[in-house]
């Protein structure tokens, strides 16, 4: 059964893939050696993906739960996600085919994504900026 959140995951999860490859092919145009930032890209992309999809059934499970119970349980499944990006950029460091840089992007570009689209919709959608004709 998919949550109740799945549309917006799947918008989200389509838009951060489309920013990945669009970053990919600049590093590409634009280092001499692109593929240790590329794969490091890649890396950190689809670790972010999966901790947005862990974040949306902890929320998911969390909203079911009496408030003491869902504290405790977000509070771990939070600091899950905090180890599993800090070991993301461990191996980066020790790898020398990952560009830690790249990974770092990678793990951002979600939250660029989930930022951006909420701009727009609340930029273009609910016409908070007005012309002082529409007045």
């Amino acid at each position: 059964m998919l949550g109740y959140t799945w549309d917006i995951q799947v918008k989200i999860v389509k838009y951060t893939l489309i920013i990945m490859i669009l970053i990919a092919a600049a590093a590409f145009m634009s280092f001499q050696e692109p593929r240790p930032f590329i794969y490091a890209l890649i890396f950190g992309t689809l670790i972010s993906i999966l901790n947005f999809r862990n974040l949306a059934l902890t929320l998911e499970k969390a909203v079911t739960m009496n408030p003491g119970h869902a504290q405790v349980y977000t509070s771990s499944k939070y600091f899950i996600r905090f180890f599993i990006n800090a070991v993301v950029i461990f191996v980066c460091i020790k790898a020398n085919y990952l560009n830690v840089l790249g990974a770092v992007l990678g793990l951002f570009t979600i939250k660029f994504v989930i930022i951006g689209t909420n701009l727009f919709t609340i930029l273009f959608s609910k016409r908070i900026f007005k012309r002082k004709e529409e007045e």
